[in-house]
C-alpha cells in the first residue's frame, strides 16, 4: 500500500488507470482506517465500495478523507471481463465517477501502441506504491479457510504463507519468522491454543503477534481466546474489512 495521498492524487491515478487501459482492482484505505475497492474492467469502472458504502454512496464518504492510500493490482491474464456487471448498489461508471468530482472523463486509448506507456505508467505507480512490509502466516486445516485470509491480504500487498495444521506451522517458524500469524483455533493434532502456549514458552517467539480466529463465538470461548496471549481474536465468518483491520492495527503496534 502506497504512501498517504490526497485524494486528487487518488482521481488522476484512477483516470490514467481507464486512459492506459489498464484493466484491475484498486484498494483503497482511507484515514479513518476505511478500506474498500474499485474495480475496472474493459477500461470501465464497475465496482466501488468503501466500508458500508457501496457505488454512488461511497464518493461523498472518499470527498471526505483527507488523506487515503491505495494501490492498483492489475487483472490477471485470461480473467473473464464484465465478473462485476452484476455488482448491484456497488455498480459505478466511469461517468458518474468523474463527474461528481468535475473532472472530464478520461478517453480511453484503442491503439495497441500503448503499450510502452503502459508499462511506464506501471513503473511510475510502482515508484511511489510501496507494498506493505509484513509477512504473515496463515494457519488452518481447512483450504478455503486459508484462501478466504490470504486472498484479501495478498490483495493488500502483504507477503502470505500457509500452513495446514500447528505441526506444519512450528515447523515453518522454525525455518522463518513471519511478522504475524494468523492462526485456527479448532485444528486436528495439535490445536490453536496449545500452538500459542508453546510460542509464548519459547524465547525466540514469545513476541511474535498472534491473531487467533475461531468459529466458535459463546461468551467463554471469546473470553478464552483474549486470555490466551494472543494480540487479536476473531471470529469467523468475517468481513474482508475485519481481518485487515485487525492485521493493521496489530502490526501497528
Amino acid at each position: 500500500m502506497q504512501y498517504k495521498q490526497t485524494l486528487k492524487h487518488f482521481i488522476e491515478a484512477i483516470a490514467e488507470y481507464i486512459s492506459f487501459n489498464m484493466d484491475g482492482t484498486v484498494v483503497i484505505m482511507g484515514n479513518d482506517d476505511g478500506w474498500g475497492k474499485l474495480i475496472i474492467e474493459n477500461a470501465e469502472i464497475v465496482s466501488l465500495n468503501y466500508g458500508i458504502f457501496r457505488g454512488m454512496q461511497v464518493l461523498p464518504e472518499l470527498k471526505k478523507l483527507e488523506e487515503l492510500r491505495f494501490m492498483f493490482r492489475p487483472a490477471k491474464p485470461g480473467a473473464v471481463a464484465n465478473s462485476y456487471a452484476n455488482a448491484g448498489s456497488a455498480r459505478m461508471s466511469n461517468e458518474d465517477f468523474f463527474k461528481y468530482f468535475d473532472i472530464n472523463t478520461p478517453i480511453k486509448s484503442n491503439s495497441s501502441d500503448q503499450l510502452g506507456m503502459v508499462t511506464d505508467l506501471t513503473d511510475k505507480l510502482s515508484s511511489v506504491t510501496k507494498p506493505v512490509q509484513g509477512r504473515i502466516l496463515v494457519v488452518d486445516d481447512s483450504i478455503i479457510a486459508r484462501k478466504a485470509a490470504s486472498a484479501p491480504l495478498l490483495e493488500y500487498g502483504f507477503d502470505v504463507t500457509e500452513a495446514i495444521s500447528g505441526f506444519e506451522a512450528l515447523d515453518m517458524l522454525d525455518k522463518e519468522i513471519p511478522d504475524l500469524i494468523i492462526l485456527d483455533l479448532i485444528m486436528p493434532g495439535i490445536d490453536g491454543y496449545k500452538v500459542v502456549d508453546l510460542l509464548k514458552k519459547n524465547e525466540r517467539f514469545k513476541s511474535l503477534p498472534i491473531i487467533l480466529v475461531t468459529s466458535k463465538d459463546s461468551l467463554m470461548d471469546k473470553m478464552k481466546g483474549k486470555m490466551s496471549s494472543t494480540d487479536a481474536y476473531i471470529t469467523k465468518p468475517y468481513k474482508e474489512e475485519t481481518l485487515l483491520k485487525a492485521v493493521l492495527s496489530v502490526l501497528k503496534n
